[in-house]
């Protein structure tokens, strides 16, 4: 009981500060998932130190980035998706070799090891799609075609840089990659088609309860036993198995469903805000003071890998330049996944405490400045005409056409 008390105006608080500084947000013309990531990072231990992330609120935070996820796979179009298959692998491959190639050269360049290095490295790959998920779902572009790369993208990376970590782990801590890929290629397959079959005979049960509640009950149990054997037995992110199950949920339900409505309303209402607002909260500035260089030299290159090679990666898809450039802002931001995988590292022995410290700061960074990025790169830019003599003199051919874009 007393633990409930010390929990409770801590909640209160943080919710009305989230809606708080969401609408602020909004107002300057920025995505409310950026105030609530800087709320977090100002009250946090990072500056004003009022509030810490503690065991209750990473777990209501887990909970909140897995209905997250849920409730974007519910909003993709899978025949959007389907069509976007070759982009959003190009994507994933180039914001997957980029970053792990110029990680491992970095921590050798600082002086570490090159299994650590590598590791760096493994770790720069993550993409954690939640908050670009957020920000495209408020602009209004989650079922667009950048959205459908984007999302297809961070699952395909999510897939790749699981393989990545786990070899990193086989070569140096004595991890089983082969057992890993076994699991992830019998997971994705079975999770469709076990989905599949099974969602119209729960959709035909849970009509028969006199109360919507119940229904509501059931599809959160379902999300949750997704979410579980996504990493249990897939080798994946909980937040994949929750995609996979929303985007397969939007084949047997309408927009009326109380799916919609309900998991909604419990989540942007409750769950969600804790997870932004929690990111924020883990925020520590003690690897920018102990290693600036290092610090600021892996934001700046965790920034551009992604953009440049997913980017690029797009673009040689058939994306258009303004689209391709959308898909690598998206992919910027580590978030959780990041945070995941560094403290398995942290744990293991493959980083020290400095570096993780280092990689806390570097992940906050990416999350803070994938909104405005995305929003951004997704904002037309006027017409350049007589700028083209000066471009082409550049070479710049291919930033040329997207600047003269509409």
């Amino acid at each position: 009981m007393e633990l409930t008390l010390e929990m409770l105006l801590p909640l209160a608080a943080i919710l009305i500060g989230a809606r708080a500084a969401a609408q602020a947000s909004q107002r300057l013309g920025l995505p409310a998932v950026f105030g609530e990531l800087l709320l977090g990072f100002l009250i946090g231990p990072a500056v004003l130190n009022i509030f810490h992330t503690s065991e209750i609120l990473g777990l209501l935070s887990n909970i909140g980035v897995i209905l997250l996820m849920f409730l974007a796979g519910l909003e993709t179009d899978v025949q959007a998706v389907r069509k976007v298959g070759k982009p959003s692998f190009l994507a994933a491959l180039g914001g997957v070799i980029l970053p792990l190639a110029g990680g491992t050269w970095m921590g050798t360049l600082f002086g570490m090891s090159l299994e650590h290095a590598l590791f760096l490295g493994a770790v720069l790959t993550a993409t954690s799609v939640s908050i670009s998920a957020q920000t495209l779902r408020e602009m209004g572009k989650l079922r667009s075609t950048e959205g459908a790369t984007i999302i297809s993208a961070a699952i395909i990376d999510d897939v790749l840089g699981v393989l990545i970590f786990a070899a990193v782990m086989s070569l140096t801590a004595g991890g089983n990659l082969p057992l890993t890929l076994g699991r992830m290629a019998l997971f994705f397959p079975l999770a469709w088609v076990v989905g599949d079959k099974l969602l119209p005979w729960v959709m035909r049960w849970e009509r028969k309860f006199e109360h919507r509640e119940a229904s509501l009950g059931i599809l959160l149990a379902l999300i949750f036993a997704y979410a579980w054997a996504a990493e249990a037995l897939g080798s994946v992110a909980t937040i994949t198995g929750a995609y996979i199950l929303g985007v397969l949920m939007a084949r047997h339900v309408d927009h009326t469903h109380i799916v919609h409505s309900g998991i909604s309303a419990l989540g942007y209402g409750f769950f969600v805000p804790i997870f932004f607002v929690n990111i924020g909260l883990q925020a520590s500035l003690a690897g920018l003071f102990q290693e600036p260089l290092l610090t600021i030299s892996l934001i700046v290159f965790a920034i551009l890998s992604k953009i440049i090679g997913s980017g690029i990666g797009a673009r040689l898809g058939g994306l258009l330049p303004n689209q391709a450039v959308q898909v690598g802002c998206a992919m910027v931001s580590r978030g959780e996944v990041a945070l995941v995988l560094a403290g398995a590292g942290l744990a293991g022995g493959l980083l020290d405490a400095t570096t993780f410290s280092t990689l806390i700061v570097v992940t906050l960074a990416t999350t803070l400045v994938t909104p405005p990025l995305l929003r951004l790169s997704a904002t037309p830019l006027p017409r350049l005409e007589p700028a083209q003599g000066l471009l082409s003199k550049l070479g710049l051919a291919a930033w040329q056409d997207y600047a003269l874009e509409d």
